[in-house]
């Protein structure tokens, strides 16, 4: 458990001062020193020595696109007609180091035995991407079209009400992740589809869950599971796209016309989704009883659903034995466990079912 409830982190200056570069410098055998940016093709190597012992190029700009390089929610159509518009493109920041990242029989080990070495090379190429992408923003605000964004507005309802905080704005489309933009519209869209399929009838959360088969074989030798992120979140996806399949196309909770998810990641660092689905709304408690189960499978029948059940979806210990566990408050648990039982499933005042 932890034993504080903030998190201090050290910030060199005040935090307003411009950062264009990181400030890393080489140390030349023969001549001056020579200061080099990220997009060096040398930088990984020589920031991290013990990931690439022999010095293999990082990306720069002008590596050439070869094969296919296609988003892994794009069909067949959209990825080959994505192919034929980046035919003679170069290979954006993001695609080499998601490649780098895979573990391929023809590549050193290196890097996926980093351990939290490792971890500091993903979280380095991560903020060296979103700079770049936020450096491109700046320098092409006219090509963005920003003149249409409504300046006076957006600082508004950013809570700067003062004139002397209104200088010059940079614009974040709504292409540029989690930017206000780009959250904006994503609570615009899901609100018109509310508006257009009604209120939504049901809600599911679906946990990625560390003991699945897939990421465990994956593992290297003496690898533990927060040593992978990268393969927790692609397993994470490969599932949740098979669900959404089952829940919209199968029709596993009956027939369904609009859906709203979100990924979450908890604390300990596992994915989450939480789903909206529309049209599936149970008339009766018999309809609840074919899409929920509150009891545990038959161990002989069903083992393995047996095991994951009692495994993860079993709440306690707590109560008046269990004084210190998380979910008590002034002596009660605040999940309200453990539950009177209930032979068959009924609906209370509130419209919710008492499974």
């Amino acid at each position: 458990m932890p034993t504080a409830d903030e998190v201090a982190a050290l910030m060199v200056g005040d935090g307003f001062e411009a950062v264009d570069r990181r400030d890393v410098v080489l140390a030349q055998q023969a001549g001056p020193f020579q200061r080099i940016s990220e997009l060096h093709a040398g930088y990984m190597a020589l920031h991290y020595l013990l990931l690439f012992p022999y010095g293999e190029d990082g990306w720069h700009p002008n590596i050439p696109l070869n094969g296919v390089i296609a988003d892994a929610d794009l069909d067949e159509d959209h990825a080959r007609e994505s192919k034929l518009q980046r035919k003679h493109c170069n290979v954006i920041m993001a695609e080499f180091y998601g490649y780098r990242l895979q573990h391929r029989n023809t590549d050193g080990i290196a890097l996926l035995q980093g351990d939290r070495l490792r971890h500091q090379y993903i979280v380095d190429a991560y903020a060296i991407i979103k700079q770049n992408r936020l450096k491109y923003l700046r320098l092409n605000q006219k090509k963005l079209r920003t003149d249409l964004y409504q300046g006076l507005q957006d600082a508004i309802a950013a809570g700067d009400n003062s004139v002397a905080t209104i200088g010059q704005w940079i614009i974040l489309p709504s292409s540029f992740t989690v930017g206000p933009h780009h959250m904006v519209q994503n609570y615009q869209d899901a609100m018109a589809i509310c508006r257009w399929a009604g209120c939504l009838d049901a809600f599911v959360t679906f946990t990625c869950n560390p003991q699945w088969l897939e990421i465990k074989r994956a593992l290297l030798l003496e690898q533990q599971l927060q040593d992978r992120p990268d393969l927790v979140t692609r397993v994470f996806k490969i599932k949740l796209k098979e669900l959404i399949n089952d829940i919209h196309k199968k029709n596993i909770l009956g027939r369904t016309i609009a859906g709203i998810y979100v990924v979450e990641f908890q604390k300990r660092g596992l994915p989450h989704a939480h789903m909206f689905i529309e049209d599936c709304k149970p008339h009766m408690a018999e309809d609840v009883d074919c899409m929920i189960s509150a009891k545990l499978p038959d161990s002989e029948t069903n083992k393995l659903a047996h095991e994951t059940v009692a495994r993860c979806m079993m709440h306690g210990p707590c109560g008046v034995a269990f004084p210190n566990a998380s979910c008590m408050e002034e002596g009660k648990c605040k999940k309200q466990y453990p539950r009177k039982f209930q032979s068959e499933i009924v609906t209370d005042v509130n419209g919710y079912p008492i499974y």
